[in-house]
């Protein structure tokens, strides 16, 4: 087995985490090595070079997805080349928003809601006529998973074909399976209380995002998490 990596973000304070979340997030069992992609300084994928992949994930990003920044454009292409392929996709944060974007969804800022920063649970709700999918082995109807959040931009409508598979209060389309090889989560299983209060808070509050006032709160919805839980479903996906 062998995963690609693709990075959508350049910011200097999150190199020294890439590789040790990767292979703590996304390491499987028969794994060698990951082969990771920089698209935002031209290392894109492509057909070629992830013939030898059976599985690739797309990152979070600072970046918009509703932008149209020539690499962002370039990636909903390879995505939408490998839909219905052998190959496993999942995108997590600005992945899982411009995987949707590529496939007729539309992305927007959370007009209701603003930046979310926290944890929010998530429903998980299997459709009827999916009741005996591949996909609902993994994702069980009716569970929840609680899951931090950090985005202002959300998937506002789904494409053609789209499956929506769990929201929360703050998010509708949190997980959806976009094709049968494709899953995206608006969720960070990726990320730790910890590093998001290191990394990301201090950015927020110093561009008044978030009110600093809030902190206590967001750190005791940032307990109890179902993150293992999280990552164990993305897992058996791309093995599956």
């Amino acid at each position: 087995m062998k995963t690609g990596i693709i990075i959508c973000g350049d910011a200097p304070k999150w190199k020294p985490f890439i590789m040790q979340l990767s292979k703590k997030c996304y390491f499987r069992e028969g794994d060698k090595e990951f082969r990771y992609f920089y698209p935002i300084h031209g290392d894109m994928p492509n057909l070629e070079n992830t013939a030898e992949l059976d599985s690739i994930v797309c990152s979070g990003s600072a970046k918009s997805a509703y932008d149209d920044d020539p690499w962002m454009l370039q990636l909903c292409e390879f995505f939408k080349s490998v839909a219905d392929t052998k190959l496993k996709v999942y995108g997590s944060c600005f992945g899982h928003q411009l995987i949707n974007k590529a496939f007729g969804g539309s992305v927007t800022r959370n007009v209701d809601h603003g930046f979310i920063f926290g944890a929010d649970e998530i429903k998980i709700n299997i459709p009827e006529d999916m009741a005996n999918s591949a996909i609902s082995k993994i994702l069980v109807d009716g569970t929840k998973l609680n899951m931090l959040q950090s985005h202002m931009d959300e998937v506002a409508t789904l494409g053609e074909g789209a499956q929506l598979l769990g929201s929360s209060d703050r998010c509708v389309n949190e997980i959806v399976l976009v094709r049968d090889n494709i899953l995206t989560m608006q969720c960070h299983a990726d990320l730790t209380p910890e590093l998001m209060m290191q990394n990301i808070w201090p950015a927020l509050t110093g561009r008044g995002a978030i009110d600093p006032a809030d902190k206590e709160k967001i750190e005791a919805e940032m307990t109890n998490l179902d993150t293992e839980k999280c990552l164990d479903i993305v897992r058996a996906f791309l093995e599956g």
